[in-house]
């Protein structure tokens, strides 16, 4: 792995102390990422999953995308809706979470931060 993928795992592993971060290489430089345990909040059961992430060979000169958490529900028994679909990631049943950043600043933006701005978009559906 590269150097700025290993430093940006280190600020999600800080990010999401307390909590189990999977990493596996994927061979090029970069690195496929799966916290354990992150809530998703009371609109969704269970509202305990996981969240993945690929942090490609040129991160941080790229954007973190998409993100996946694990399959959940909303409570409500409504659909999930735009930017989310069905799919598998790392050989786990997701969610992808399509939330693009089209003005990726490698200065301000991190992994770490985009995790979380997902997660607080997804949370608040």
């Amino acid at each position: 792995m590269n150097l700025k993928v290993i430093e940006a795992l280190d600020a999600v592993r800080a990010h999401f102390a307390g909590l189990p971060v999977e990493v596996v290489p994927d061979g090029a430089g970069g690195a496929h990422v799966l916290v354990e345990g992150v809530e998703v909040g009371p609109l969704y059961t269970p509202n305990v999953t996981w969240l993945g992430f690929h942090l490609n060979s040129a991160y941080p000169h790229s954007d973190v995308y998409p993100h996946y958490v694990g399959k959940v529900a909303r409570v409500d028994g409504a659909p999930h809706g735009e930017a989310i679909s069905d799919c598998e990631y790392q050989r786990r049943t997701a969610l992808q979470l399509s939330r693009k950043s089209n003005k990726w600043d490698a200065t301000v933006d991190s992994a770490a931060n985009k995790a979380e701005r997902v997660l607080k978009w997804f949370r608040d559906r």
